[in-house]
């Protein structure tokens, strides 16, 4: 069957879905940080998100670009991101963990024998070291998920392994009291909506392109306004 004319999931719907799940994620976290089941469906957000940064180092006509509108709001979302999760120290935010993702690719696409190995690797290790939101897992999500290209299959086996490596990562860190090793299971949740995707854009406009970019600081900060008069 060919998917591409088949009434799939096209990259807007993929970016919506996402979207919604990080916003419920991000409320329950703002007002009930500590009611772990409320935040489930919120894992739906990442994965999706990773695929369609692989996907759009494909795609884009311009890389410079992508990359460069990527961090630029990376850098805006970074003030209101740490006012919301209120943690000690920098805590870079999630745009910066696709950002190194896509940084990867391109390094192991275009780089040296040496820079192929060496920048991935480094990229890994300073998302975790420096505390990324999904840290080495995530940048290792986007690498993988870009290299299982339109298999199905490769793309829920990488989402399958990382997840139960993330989830184990929990475990060892702080055993079963540690909420986040069945939160992060819910990755698996999708699988079968990455695997509907089609590969086309569905509606594509100047909005459509910048509202997902301002999405995230926006919804961010209404977040951390409304928890501020509430």
């Amino acid at each position: 069957m060919d998917l591409s004319r088949s009434k799939y999931l096209n990259t807007l719907q993929l970016k919506l879905i996402a979207a919604c799940a990080m916003f419920i994620d991000h409320s329950m976290y703002t007002f009930y940080p500590y009611v772990y089941k409320l935040r489930t469906i919120g894992r739906l957000a990442f994965p999706i998100f990773a695929f369609l940064v692989a996907v759009g180092y494909q795609k884009t006509k311009d890389l410079t670009l992508y990359m460069g509108r990527m961090l630029l709001f990376a850098l805006i979302a970074q003030f209101p991101y740490e006012r919301m999760i209120n943690l000690p120290g920098i805590n870079p935010n999630v745009i910066f963990t696709l950002f190194f993702g896509l940084t990867a690719i391109l390094a192991i696409e275009k780089g040296s024998p040496f820079l192929k190995f060496t920048v991935p690797v480094l990229l890994m290790l300073g998302a975790e070291l420096m505390a990324f939101d999904h840290s080495a897992y995530g940048v290792l999500m986007v690498i993988a998920l870009f290299y299982a290209k339109e298999s199905k299959l490769l793309t829920a086996i990488w989402i399958f392994v990382l997840t139960i490596l993330f989830s184990l990562q929990y475990l060892y860190l702080g055993g079963l009291s540690n909420p986040g090793w069945y939160i992060v299971l819910f990755y698996l949740s999708t699988i079968p909506l990455i695997n509907l995707y089609n590969g086309r854009k569905g509606l594509s406009n100047s909005f459509t392109r910048w509202f997902f970019y301002v999405f995230y600081p926006a919804h961010i900060m209404l977040l951390v306004i409304l928890k501020s008069v509430l």
